[in-house]
């Protein structure tokens, strides 16, 4: 599992998350990290934009990344690095198509970002950039990002993709964590058995006692 830094997740007024493709290679530009805030690459490494995701609660004074159109105002932007010369009809995802990896990863990214920010798992709240129009009745240009997933053609269109996200999200959000190890467990078997040992201290304890007890 990718985890997101804490230092790229600040104090902000996130209202949605609105995932992308870059329309580029499998790794990160600088015209990519201009314009998202989280990037994934090929292999599911993580890439941090130039723009704080606090950047966009206020899209005033220009200084935010701007990835959809008229909707940037508090959404945080995570794009998947892929999809560069991608033919929406007749279908071609180009050189560069989405990973299973990639998407996987966007999973575990918005799971993190949603908890963080307390952003609800929703379709209006959790979408793709080609749900946008659709769904929040903001025009967007004709954009196709994410309505299709290349190493899975059983599915496409803007909400089909965007329901199965969210469904993987949900998964996320609602699986245990795994507890970090501790000394003497199970699960760290280079740990000393520190039971064993009080035990032996205990008996050594006695022992000095027993012999050290003056005669009645």
């Amino acid at each position: 599992m990718r985890t997101i830094p804490t230092g790229w997740m600040p104090p902000a007024a996130a209202k949605r998350i609105i995932v992308h493709w870059t329309a580029g290679a499998w790794k990160a530009s600088a015209v990519d990290r201009e314009h998202y805030h989280i990037m994934i690459e090929d292999d599911g490494n993580l890439v941090l934009g130039d723009r704080s995701i606090a950047d966009n609660d206020s899209t005033a004074d220009g200084r935010y990344a701007a990835h959809t159109r008229n909707c940037n105002t508090g959404s945080i932007s995570v794009a998947v690095c892929a999809m560069a010369g991608a033919v929406e009809r007749p279908f071609s995802a180009g050189k560069y198509p989405i990973t299973a990896v990639q998407w996987a990863t966007l999973a575990e990214v918005c799971a993190q970002l949603a908890k963080r920010y307390g952003i609800p798992v929703q379709r209006d709240r959790i979408l793709s950039h080609a749900e946008v129009q659709p769904t929040l009745g903001i025009a967007q240009a004709g954009k196709w990002d994410i309505a299709v997933l290349p190493f899975d053609r059983s599915i496409s269109g803007a909400i089909p993709v965007g329901d199965r996200l969210r469904e993987m999200i949900r998964a996320r959000l609602a699986a245990p964590s795994t507890p970090a190890p501790t000394p003497g467990r199970p699960d760290d078997p280079g740990a000393p058995d520190l039971s064993q040992r009080t035990g032996c201290r205990s008996v050594f304890r006695n022992l000095r006692e027993s012999f050290g007890r003056k005669p009645g």
